[in-house]
């Protein structure tokens, strides 16, 4: 099902605020690795940067389980999920996506970095239709996380990141991308993701 929402410049504001606030105020020299920096990032993405007479847009973030047998990256691919849930004109909408996190740029990656990484992206492709991949290049003394396309990675063709405050001002605010069905949503709230192999099962 699709949904986009259109929302006026100063809801469009109050996200890329809240997402721009959220990458300043995470430290590389204290969240150096991955996924520290990935986990940090996500507990300030969460919240409701917006809520009025307009409509009302909270985030939920998910860090998906990496470490330990079975851990969920290893078997479904993504090392994190956001669910936005936007509610506009009496219309209310959750939608989630999946991620693989990278810290670099892509051209940056060596051979073997990449096809693991586009293993990662087929593992989530069996769960949602396009999955992204953040990469988190450095800019100076910060990091600047960038959204790219996880289909067009695998394809071998080129895709142009997007910042990470404009994609979730284009993307999410919008609700263009995402998963609508309500037990995706609901299985991507759990860090373990076990509900998403019973929705694989029954097919999308």
């Amino acid at each position: 099902m699709k949904h986009a929402f259109a929302f006026p410049h100063h809801i469009r504001e109050a996200i890329r605020l809240h997402v721009d606030r959220a990458i300043g105020g995470v430290s590389p020299a204290r969240f150096a690795q991955e996924p520290a920096y990935v986990a940090a990032l996500l507990a300030r993405l969460e919240g409701r940067p917006y809520e009025g007479s307009d409509g009302t847009v909270e985030f939920r973030a998910t860090n998906i389980n990496s470490l330990g047998r079975g851990a969920a990256e290893k078997v479904f691919g993504a090392d994190f999920a956001i669910t936005a849930e936007v509610e506009r004109d009496g219309i209310r909408i959750a939608k989630a996506i999946l991620a693989q996190a990278k810290l670099g740029v892509l051209s940056d990656l060596s051979h073997v970095e990449r096809e693991r990484l586009v293993e990662q992206i087929k593992k989530m492709q069996h769960f949602i239709n396009s999955p992204k991949v953040m990469m988190v290049r450095a800019d100076g003394d910060r990091r600047a996380p960038e959204i790219l396309s996880g289909a067009r990675i695998v394809e071998g063709r080129p895709t142009k990141p997007q910042r990470l405050s404009d994609y979730f001002v284009r993307r999410i605010l919008t609700t263009l991308d995402g998963d609508t069905r309500a037990d995706f949503v609901e299985a991507v709230a759990h860090s373990n993701l076990k509900q998403l192999q019973v929705i694989a099962k029954r097919g999308r």
